[in-house]
């Protein structure tokens, strides 16, 4: 689990550090920095995908096919008032090791890592760490375009890289052991961690429902959402084939679509392609193409959470959208009950005082609120939990934690 981030000069940020739950949502109005905090997430996703840093920014395409669609904006503002580099550092929790990661790009002409390091906590301090001039230049260069890191020890780390500058990329997917030395097995540790991390970083998964790219048949044999949830009526029909999670589809949909549902069918072509059919407690079937947008984006975001890999970072803007305000709540319940440590984290953004009354009390303590400061434009964070009336408000009606009075005070 991602345990916190500090983010310094990235894009609204000035310097802020955020504390995550295993459900964390984020409230504040438009412009607050809500999206910005995504961003930070994506950003370290691409890390864990070994993805070179322009491209992070960017994006990259592969013959006409979208690989990776890019940050909002690219490196322009990318970070806070013109910085000409950013901080990022996360706290992981994997298995029993506590990692913290820490990040330094240079955003122009290029981007380019300035500094990174690694620590773990059973190793009581650095596994790796580099200098801002060991990666500036070719003076940071050994043999073969190889860069250099001294670990823990003080050994160094061979940094394999086919680019002139491996500093285009993280650290984390280019070290590789020294042959036949000493210190290999201290070094496969190292590496083992490096590894972990990343698994970890590029688990970070976005559920981006778009309803309009929903309504068609697609090939059965497709087990992902895909981008904008276009493969929903595979992944159900996948889903429904084991009678547990049959039950827990229908139970979600039960809980928050009317009317109630009965049943989910499926209609086939003689060429393997697949349509979801609902069927109603009346009888009525109803079929993908006819079902309205904020059915679509309901059975998208379950779809996504209930296919979710072990250990996953679901990103969630608005859930509740184009949602009947009496079942945002539910959605809300669903939603904090699913993210568990061993099963999946959930950040989720929303505006909505229906959905803010369907969680916990304890899960409203560690909401984040993010505000901008009027003096410097920086975005500020705090949880709910920290208000002055926080326990009043929570206990009289949640909704009222969004309100810029209380956000104030």
């Amino acid at each position: 689990m991602l345990t916190s981030i500090r983010l310094k000069n990235f894009k609204s940020f000035a310097d802020q550090t955020v504390e995550l739950s295993p459900f964390t949502l984020l409230v504040g109005a438009n412009g607050s920095g809500k999206s910005n905090f995504l961003d930070a997430l994506r950003f370290l996703q691409g890390v864990g995908l070994d993805l070179p840093l322009c491209d992070i920014f960017r994006g990259r395409v592969d013959g006409r096919r979208e690989i990776w669609p890019g940050l909002r904006g690219g490196t322009q503002g990318a970070t806070h008032r013109g910085a000409k580099s950013f901080t990022i550092e996360s706290r992981w929790a994997i298995g029993k090791e506590e990692l913290t990661h820490k990040i330094t790009c240079q955003v122009e002409p290029d981007v380019i890592v300035e500094h990174e390091s690694l620590e773990a906590r059973s190793a009581g301090g650095l596994l790796f760490d580099t200098t801002a001039s060991a990666l500036r230049g070719l003076e940071g260069f050994a043999a073969g375009s190889a860069l250099k890191a001294a670990s823990k020890k003080g050994r160094s780390m061979r940094i394999a890289s086919m680019d002139r500058n491996p500093a285009r990329r993280s650290l984390l997917g280019q070290i590789e052991h020294h042959r036949g030395r000493a210190d290999d097995v201290s070094l496969a540790d190292v590496i083992a961690l490096c590894n972990a991390l990343q698994v970890a970083m590029r688990s970070t998964l976005s559920i981006d429902i778009d309803p309009s790219r929903m309504r068609g048949y697609v090939p059965h044999e497709i087990e992902n959402l895909g981008a904008g949830g276009q493969n929903l009526s595979a992944v159900l029909r996948w889903l429904c084939q084991e009678a547990d999670h049959k039950a827990d589809v229908l139970g979600w949909a039960r809980s928050i679509l009317a009317p109630e549902i009965s049943d989910i069918e499926f209609a086939e072509t003689g060429l393997g392609d697949v349509m979801m059919v609902l069927v109603e407690q009346g009888g009525a079937r109803i079929p993908a193409p006819s079902l309205p947008d904020g059915a679509l984006r309901v059975l998208g975001k379950i779809a996504g959470v209930l296919t979710a890999p072990e250990g996953s970072l679901l990103l969630v803007e608005d859930p509740d959208a184009g949602l009947h305000p009496e079942r945002a709540g539910v959605l809300a319940q669903l939603l904090e009950g699913a993210a568990r440590p061993s099963v999946c984290q959930i950040v989720a953004t929303t505006h909505s005082p229906a959905l803010l009354r369907g969680v916990s009390k304890q899960g409203l303590s560690r909401a984040i609120a993010f505000e901008r400061d009027a003096e410097t434009s920086a975005t500020t964070a705090r949880r709910l939990g920290e208000l002055p009336r926080f326990a009043e408000m929570a206990e009289r009606d949640p909704g009222e934690l969004l309100s810029s009075k209380a956000l104030a005070g």
